[in-house]
């Protein structure tokens, strides 16, 4: 008999599930005793993305189908510990199993560090352009992660980083645009912060709509570049997700 992971991610829409697939791949060679299972936090996901033949469960739906006494681990994917990450969290002690939840990607300071040390390679190699870092956003407590990344990031590299988000952007991207302009810079990278790049980056980010990213920045004559993959795809963040599984499991024997 063996333990399980449930990779919870909010779920997506879009062809992006490849980035959900390359994480398993990173993921699963690390616990070769345990099976693998996939879940969507998301309801609304699940009900738009789901085929006559295959509809994304949810995380109780999937203890459910497991049918077993042994150990489980749900692992959330999610990127801050907001809305969805509290929903696994409620959901889990109505099950009646014995099982822990792994935190998200950026959970604490440390995680932070990690993190900003993933994107170095991408920041490095945007040269003397700015770099744009775009978050989904959230109006629970923990967007204030997002400030500490900036800060972070402005100590490593300086103040040509910019972060903001596409939903509760603590400025008006407008503004933001602007402070771009006003620095000087004429190119801008942009590197989302979402773990695919799925509907909010084909409509926010490079959308052909007034207000996305795009043009936002093209109206001040800033050139764009674009990072296209998710942050699934990104060297070393699998490996902070793994350490999160790690003291799941942990928390087993304490």
């Amino acid at each position: 008999m063996a333990d399980h992971i449930i990779l919870t991610a909010f779920g997506t829409t879009t062809q992006a599930k490849e980035a959900y697939h390359h994480l398993e791949e990173q993921i699963a060679p690390q616990f070769p005793e345990c099976s693998i299972h996939w879940a969507y936090s998301s309801p609304t996901v699940r009900e738009i993305s789901g085929t006559e033949n295959a509809q994304p469960l949810s995380v109780k739906e999937t203890i459910a189908s497991i049918n077993t006494h042994d150990f489980i681990v749900v692992q959330s994917l999610h990127v801050l510990p907001g809305k969805e990450f509290e929903r696994i969290l409620e959901e889990i002690p109505e099950m009646g199993v014995p099982a822990a939840v792994g935190l998200p990607l950026i959970n604490d300071s440390a995680d932070l560090l990690r993190f900003v040390s993933c994107l170095r390679p991408l920041i490095d190699n945007s040269g003397d352009d700015a770099v744009l870092l775009l978050g989904h956003g959230t109006d629970h407590p923990c967007r204030s992660i997002f400030i500490e990344l900036e800060r972070k990031l402005h100590q490593r590299f300086g103040s040509r980083v910019f972060v903001s988000t596409l939903e509760f952007p603590e400025a008006p991207p407008a503004s933001i645009a602007a402070a771009i302009a006003a620095a000087g810079y004429r190119q801008a990278v942009i590197i989302p912060l979402l773990m695919v790049a799925g509907m909010h980056f084909f409509r926010d980010i490079t959308g052909e709509r007034e207000p996305s990213w795009k043009n936002l920045l093209a109206a001040r004559g800033i050139g764009l570049g674009i990072h296209g993959q998710g942050l699934a795809m990104l060297p070393g963040i699998a490996d902070i997700f793994c350490d999160h599984i790690r003291l799941a499991f942990a928390s087993r024997q304490s």
